[in-house]
């Protein structure tokens, strides 16, 4: 070969290198693209935009600080919140981060990360006025699109929904009594400048980081990251200096995550129930259900973990999400999912559930131990069926489980 070709040859070969770099920096998992996080800018204390057009919050100060962590360029993304679910599935931006409640629905469509912060979804009236029976059947604002419209219509069948565009005008609307009632969260009534009370509350949310799909690795590196930052104290300042409300839990973070993960796999339960109703098949599967006790037997033993304990766990898994599924009656007009599509999201639930154990081994148990790891169980997993007993049940395989060696 002539050596003007030879050099030619290189200088292609060269260039091919650098556009190959360049594609893979500009790969949605790729750490040297720009992190585009979705924000709905109306959810005080998560993510708020000022007229100026900055942003802050609880929320935006974990995305600038993970983005400066990983030597990215950070871009937010404005969303509404009726757009949410189909920003994700299209995948508008990599992750959203604004306060999103983590629902069983939303567990099928992406990834959500370790929970961050736990909020009560509350019904709130002025202070005096007799409350539940003012409200319950009066006229009630809630944010259109999201977790808490879905709640309100749920838990207050009776009341006149009064649903808005602007989340931030809900404290205005109270308190010049153009409604009778709000329904938001505790973390963000803390910031309402009224005085208020709460009439009831309807739910036990936590939230999280929603990655869209085809983003495992964001969504593994980003939960590690959390991971890191809840050992360290730096959540937990952002916290103080952002959610003063906010619940502390007494668990180590390694395993609230075990029990957070346990938890959304029962939430996915009524998911199960309705593909089943929809393809006319009973709640019991018996071959499914020993294909997932001998998978987790398998995959536990691999992991060096204990297999006896790991079995146990299963099987209390199982009797739970069979009387969330017997307690489950639907929601009229709601689609059914596909059954393959919920079950690859408790297989991946599963497969989260065991790396979360492995880490645990590490972190002790509270002096309270056991009845710890079940109160937290039932506030992570509010559902109808899911008892005491089941709750114990799980919680004391789980401590079996990650019990280091001796």
């Amino acid at each position: 070969m002539r050596t003007f070709e030879r050099r030619a040859t290189r200088a292609a070969l060269l260039l091919l290198v650098v556009v190959t770099a360049a594609c893979s920096a500009l790969r949605p998992n790729g750490r040297d693209a720009a992190l585009r996080v979705g924000v709905s800018g109306d959810y005080p204390p998560f993510a708020v935009r000022a007229a100026d057009g900055t942003y802050t919050g609880f929320d935006v100060e974990v995305a600038r600080a993970y983005a400066a962590a990983t030597g990215r360029q950070l871009e937010l993304v404005p969303f509404r919140w009726p757009d949410l679910a189909g920003a994700i599935a299209a995948g508008t931006f990599d992750v959203a981060m604004s306060g999103v409640t983590v629902r069983g629905e939303r567990l099928l469509v992406g990834r959500m990360t370790a929970a961050v912060a736990r909020a009560d979804a509350v019904l709130l009236a002025r202070r005096g006025e007799r409350p539940l029976r003012a409200v319950g059947r009066g006229r009630v604002a809630v944010n259109r699109g999201g977790h808490l419209e879905r709640v309100a219509r749920a838990r207050l069948p009776h009341a006149e929904l009064v649903v808005v565009d602007d989340n931030r005008s809900l404290p205005r609307l109270l308190a010049s009594r153009e409604v009778d009632g709000v329904v938001t969260d505790t973390l963000e009534a803390a910031t309402f400048p009224l005085d208020f009370e709460i009439a009831t509350t309807l739910a036990r949310d936590r939230k999280a980081y929603w990655t869209a799909p085809g983003r495992d690795a964001l969504a593994e590196d980003l939960d590690a990251w959390l991971l890191a930052r809840e050992r360290d104290g730096t959540l937990g300042r952002l916290r103080a200096a952002h959610l003063p409300g906010a619940r502390v839990s007494e668990l180590p973070p390694e395993i609230e995550r075990v029990v957070d993960l346990a938890a959304r796999r029962l939430m996915l339960m009524p998911q199960v129930a309705a593909a089943k109703r929809a393809a006319g098949l009973p709640i019991v599967d018996a071959a499914r259900e020993a294909a997932v006790v001998a998978g987790a037997v398998e995959r536990a033993r691999a992991a060096g973990l204990d297999a006896g304990a790991a079995e146990r766990l299963s099987r209390a898994q199982i009797g739970a999400a069979r009387a969330v599924q017997e307690q489950d009656r639907g929601v009229a007009g709601a689609s059914a999912p596909s059954l393959a599509a919920v079950r690859s999201g408790i297989d991946a639930l599963d497969g989260a559930l065991l790396r979360a154990l492995v880490t645990a081994r590490a972190a002790a148990l509270p002096a309270t131990g056991r009845p710890a790891l079940a109160k937290a169980l039932r506030r992570d997993a509010d559902l109808p069926g899911f008892d005491e007993a089941h709750a114990g049940a799980i919680a004391a395989a789980i401590a079996d489980v990650v019990r280091p060696a001796p």
